[in-house]
């Protein structure tokens, strides 16, 4: 009894941390969903906005040629569906406006305009581009978010590019995003106006000198109405995260938690994005999570009982198994032995399939390299990505003459061998073995562990291969065999990384022209050195010589062409 009271109050205290963390991680994440919608509509007209004005400025585009203007602004409303429209105004108050109502440029003229004639000379003052106050439009009959982009030459204001984007296509958006259950969710423009509301339809009043939409004080949502009393109190439970800002309040005599965020820099007052919810809303999904918990509890309790009982029969087994389990992280399968039969049913069974399971690995490893397994599992999912990697290709000199008088068991014997020497040196730096192709191997660096220094690593095993090759060729001379020559080519740069194949077969290998560069240098060996008379010649580019640094000693050859390249490549020699 004292054990389960222990326990039962323990899984108390930790059900009230495990529902707080549940409640902050749902707020984060409405918060965060709430944060991106807005973004995600806005972000993408800032750019397009400051687009054209980098064509402006490399003259890319011609401010003064009316049609060739009028079609990149149809071209960046085009790419942007949730912007009402696109305006280059120049100094003189001449407007080029794409407009997403018409589908047509517009040219007209707004120097009787006093807005623009005020909106203009604000933008000239200013040194960047910036969002400005939202303002009313007349014939769009709703409040727009601007962003302007003033535009100078030779220190001289000569126009503005302005994009405008419509509250009403971002209520669009929030209609079809979710928060939590049955919340609500708002933006408020500043601390006293209300941008818009989820589910309601409130429109902007027409522009005045107080500003754009509603006034808090005057919608008809008396929660949302409240929502700075002075009555409400911060929520202890979510204590002291930043995340967000949160707190409750009672209206009506019914319950309400607000949590909201302020999102600067996308009008001259901060946005503030959030939503509330009732209190019973929020409790019932605790009250939820409270009554699953004491009923697992309960389970647990009569289950860690019956295990008791039983487990004190079966431990011995069920240890050894586990023990067996954990030697398999070890990867050392055919030094792991087999799990004897057990009287218990299930035990024998899982003895059974382990052991069927070993014998299975013990083949497995022959294909796979350990030494890749170990590194995936470390690092965690294998995605694919793109990286900077240095990849080697290993080639022996002259190897199908040598094979011709070779059987097939000799040549076997002899690659596996010729393997072993030349991986021990890879790995030895940290690289990985590809694959074997034929006499020959690819390796590369810089993956799936970050190597900083993968390009010194791939000369270093060069250089080990180059050392054992030697040692190897003196023990072969002395049993009268001939000598083994070998070429390498080293080559560092960018390539895409990860699990390549089928979902019934996949490897984890480097894609990209890198590659090609790679095996390339190795076959220029033939050419550079025809008749070579060192054990091993090793060519790197340029790429890998630079990002080796100066700890590899390496002499230039030349400059050479190389199928597949444009340019010629700089081609060093390992020393």
């Amino acid at each position: 009894m004292v054990a389960v009271v222990t326990v039962l109050g323990i899984s108390l205290v930790s059900g009230l941390t495990s529902t707080r963390d549940l409640l902050i991680d749902k707020a984060t994440s409405a918060m965060d969903a709430a944060r991106e919608d807005l973004t995600d509509l806005l972000d993408p007209a800032e750019e397009q906005v400051r687009y054209i004005a980098e064509l402006i400025y490399s003259r890319e585009l011609d401010e003064t040629n009316s049609d060739q203007l009028a079609d990149f602004l149809l071209a960046a409303l085009a790419g942007t569906p949730q912007v009402n429209a696109i305006t280059f105004i120049s100094a003189d108050l001449k407007a080029t406006s794409a407009k997403r109502l018409t589908g047509k440029v517009v040219v007209s003229d707004a120097t009787a305009d006093p807005l623009a004639a005020e909106t203009m000379n604000e933008i000239s003052g200013q040194e960047s581009a910036s969002w400005g106050p939202l303002f009313y439009v007349p014939q769009l009959k709703d409040t727009v978010f601007n962003f302007r982009q003033p535009i100078f030459r030779d220190d001289k204001f000569i126009g503005a590019v302005i994009t405008t984007i419509s509250v009403a296509a971002m209520n669009e958006d929030i209609k079809e995003s979710l928060v939590l259950r049955k919340g609500t969710r708002f933006i408020l423009y500043g601390t006293d106006r209300v941008l818009l509301q989820q589910n309601v339809e409130d429109k902007a009043k027409a522009m005045s000198g107080a500003g754009t939409v509603a006034e808090l004080a005057n919608i008809g949502d008396p929660i949302l109405k409240n929502i700075w009393s002075p009555d409400r109190h911060a929520l202890e439970i979510i204590g002291n995260q930043t995340e967000f800002t949160s707190h409750h309040l009672t209206v009506d005599g019914n319950g309400y938690l607000f949590f909201y965020i302020n999102l600067p820099g996308y009008s001259d007052k901060d946005l503030i994005v959030g939503y509330w919810i009732k209190n019973e809303d929020a409790i019932a999904e605790i009250r939820r999570l409270g009554i699953a918990g004491l009923a697992g509890l309960a389970i647990l309790v009569i289950s860690g009982f019956i295990a008791v009982m039983i487990g004190r029969r079966i431990s011995k087994p069920i240890l050894a198994l586990s023990v067996a389990s954990r030697q398999i992280s070890k990867l050392e399968f055919k030094a792991i032995a087999a799990l004897p039969a057990s009287r218990f049913t299930e035990v024998n069974e899982a003895n059974d399939a382990y052991n069927t399971m070993l014998r299975g690995l013990s083949w497995f490893e022959t294909y796979v390299p350990k030494t890749l397994v170990r590194k995936l599992i470390e690092s965690g999912e294998a995605i694919s990505e793109q990286r900077i990697v240095t990849v080697m290709f290993t080639d022996i000199v002259n190897f199908t003459p040598q094979a011709e008088g070779m059987s097939s068991g000799e040549v076997a014997n002899f690659l596996n061998s010729h393997f072993r020497l030349v991986t021990s040196c890879i790995e030895a730096e940290g690289g990985t073995v590809d694959k074997f192709i034929g006499d020959a191997v690819m390796a590369f660096w810089g993956a799936p562990d970050l190597q900083p220094d993968h390009a010194a690593r791939a000369c270093r095993a060069a250089l080990a291969i180059k050392a054992i090759i030697i040692t190897d060729n003196e023990e072969r001379k002395r049993t009268s065999l001939s000598p083994v020559k070998m070429r390498i080519g080293i080559h560092t740069g960018p390539l895409v990384v990860g699990n390549i194949g089928s979902a019934g077969r996949s490897n984890y290998t480097v894609v990209g022209d890198t590659v090609n560069i790679a095996q390339r240098m190795e076959q220029y060996g033939k050419i550079l050195a025809p008749d070579q008379t060192d054990a091993v010649l090793t060519l790197i580019t340029d790429a890998t010589c630079d990002a080796a640094g100066p700890q590899i000693k390496a002499e230039k050859i030349g400059d050479y062409k190389v199928k597949g390249r444009e340019d010629e490549v700089k081609i060093y020699r390992l020393t």
